[in-house]
């Protein structure tokens, strides 16, 4: 019997109603790639297999190799042991040139945020991602200006996709039961926001997590750090028509889009 390893994050779920519920947020094309992070024993992969051509499951813990292939039997997927965040996605994609690929993972929480930006650095290449990640993190994510929750992940996957909580997972539904409840995320990705930006996307990301340093500060004040000239902050904040005494979390993405790109003409 293979034991959940602390670190590697790993708690495994069994409730095949839960998993058919976190599947059926997928398109259900069976002509589809799925890119699966971390399958752990396996139980959404024998489900994914049923459904979709081609399945990626990328696996750090290499006890877990001799599980999944005894537990799945299937021409459909391909297992990859290896740290995610060492994979080039790009590479894997284009490898099989699926019209359409998506991400599902019941995500290590230890590497939350960075699995996640990993998968909006390929927004173009993908439909959909779908997290588990903790409830909280959740609601971070998933979070709308002017709320307590809402910070710089908040505005970058707003950037990239419609991003929607789907649904809570009580923590008893895990084996072995962590310490608080997870919820489940996706991210449907489209070029709307992107194509609103005069730059570069992940230069974006980099300015609002910038004026996202001190968020008790105004966005008068953080703009300054960035400009080394608080005056030519408030011009710039001035022709967007925001106010300076906004904070951080008071900002929408299409003021943020803004803000830039009035940066990006004064330097």
């Amino acid at each position: 019997m293979q034991y959940a390893k602390k670190k590697f994050g790993q708690n495994f779920i069994t409730d095949k109603n839960l998993i058919n519920k976190i599947i059926d947020i997928l398109d259900q094309d069976e002509d589809h790639l799925i890119i699966e992070i971390g399958p752990g024993k396996g139980a959404l992969t024998k489900e994914l297999v049923k459904r979709f051509n081609k399945i990626i499951a990328i696996e750090i813990d290499r006890d877990m190799e001799s599980i999944l292939k005894s537990e799945i039997n299937s021409e459909r997927l391909e297992l990859v042991i290896n740290d995610c965040l060492e994979v080039d996605f790009k590479e894997l994609i284009e490898k099989y040139q699926y019209k359409k690929v998506s991400i599902i993972s019941n995500t290590p929480y230890y590497i939350t945020s960075e699995i996640i930006f990993k998968a909006l650095n390929i927004s173009k290449k993908l439909n959909k991602a779908i997290f588990m990640v903790q409830k909280e993190v959740a609601q971070r994510i998933c979070a709308k200006v002017n709320e307590n929750n809402y910070n710089s992940l908040s505005v970058a996957a707003q950037l990239y996709s419609d991003i929607k909580y789907e649904f809570t997972v009580n923590k008893n539904m895990f084996k072995p039961i962590p310490k608080v409840d997870s919820a489940i995320i996706s991210f449907k990705f489209n070029n709307t926001n992107l194509n609103k930006l005069n730059d570069n996307d992940l230069k974006f990301v980099s300015f609002v997590r910038k004026l996202f340093n001190n968020k008790r500060k105004t966005i008068l004040n953080n703009l300054s750090v960035i400009t080394n000239n608080k005056e030519e902050a408030f011009n710039i904040l001035n022709k967007v028509e925001i106010r300076e005494n906004l904070r951080p979390e008071n900002i929408s993405l299409d003021q943020y889009i803004n803000i830039y790109n009035e940066v990006k003409k004064c330097y």
